[in-house]
């Protein structure tokens, strides 16, 4: 099998485990937002979350949840974030634009009902990230997703936030702020 397909495998299984673990439900508001940091020292990374956000440490194939705080007993939903790390069959040595179709097919396999709504290519932190906010239903709700992919050497890391659909833009200034605040500490 070539080095592509495997590195393509490898992101499936990856993107599956947090679509199907990157969910709970309750829901979150922001104003003025203290952040603190968490660090990963197994998977070699940190990331800074509202203080305000639970962390769960707990979800199999995922490094870390941090889930938003409800805003009052109606809240039916926890928006959240997850982060983790993974390793690659191979060191990924094509530019991470490359991989883009790759993972949106792997996403549109696990979820073929789902909808992408944009890809970009962005730096966090001098590291070539990919975004890829899509919607998908799961659980009977309709939800956003804004996943993003970073590759260093055989590591992977992956940022999945997940939101009801139409809430994104409520969340990206939090949001935002938590995926560039990443930081692979090697």
């Amino acid at each position: 099998m070539n080095r592509h397909k495997v590195f393509m495998i490898a992101l499936q299984i990856l993107s599956i485990s947090f679509l199907l673990f990157g969910c709970s439900t309750s829901n979150s508001s922001h104003g003025n937002v203290e952040y603190l940091i968490y660090k990963d020292n197994e998977n070699h990374f940190s990331i800074n979350y509202p203080s305000t956000w639970s962390i769960d440490s707990k979800q199999p194939n995922v490094g870390v949840m941090f889930d938003s705080p409800k805003e009052n007993d109606q809240d039916m939903y926890t928006e959240n974030v997850s982060a983790g790390a993974f390793s690659l069959p191979t060191e990924a040595t094509s530019p991470i634009e490359n991989y883009v179709n790759g993972m949106v097919d792997t996403i549109k396999k696990q979820t073929p009902e789902m909808n992408v709504i944009k890809t970009s290519s962005l730096k966090i932190n001098n590291v070539p990230a990919i975004q890829i906010i899509y919607t998908a239903k799961r659980d009977n709700l309709d939800l956003a997703y804004k996943a993003t992919y970073l590759l260093k050497g055989k590591v992977g890391y992956i940022i999945v936030f997940t939101c009801l659909n139409g809430e994104i833009d409520k969340y990206s200034p939090v949001v935002d702020n938590m995926i560039n605040s990443f930081v692979i500490t090697d």
